[in-house]
């Protein structure tokens, strides 16, 4: 009979763990362009704008050949509602950084497409090593 119970306490707080919802969470897919071509690499950092008002969970996805999806691995659903998008392009996986872009947008609160045009102003700046003094 301890035994059941035990079974019986485990099972229930199993089903109530699993079933805890967090915030709601949209998918969002598109294009990133930089200066008219596709980002090779890259990530999209979805933020909630606090000062629009807005809150809920920060959303990422991973761009690949020019595309995202907060579906794909280790993507995560956006909050909608205003919201900083970052985007940082890269020209190949763990390759040069060619792009930092930062913009804002009121996204809708439903799954849907977004495209983003990084524009040229927002090439990475090359950092020179200073020349040491003698």
């Amino acid at each position: 009979m301890r035994m059941l119970n035990c079974i019986l306490v485990l099972t229930t707080f199993t089903i109530c763990a699993c079933s805890e919802q967090g915030p709601t969470r949209y998918q969002i897919s598109g294009e990133v362009k930089f200066n008219g071509q596709p980002v090779a690499y890259g990530d999209v950092l979805f933020t909630p704008d606090g000062a629009k008002g807005n809150s809920g969970p920060q959303g990422v996805a991973y761009i690949t050949d020019g595309s995202y999806d907060t579906r794909n691995k280790d993507g995560k659903g956006i909050a909608g509602g205003p919201t900083v998008i970052h985007v940082r392009g890269l020209n190949k996986q763990g390759g040069k950084l060619i792009c930092d872009y930062q913009t804002t947008i009121d996204l809708p609160k439903e799954n849907g497409k977004h495209n983003i045009d990084v524009p040229k102003e927002a090439a990475a700046k090359e950092f020179k090593k200073p020349v040491p003094e003698i």
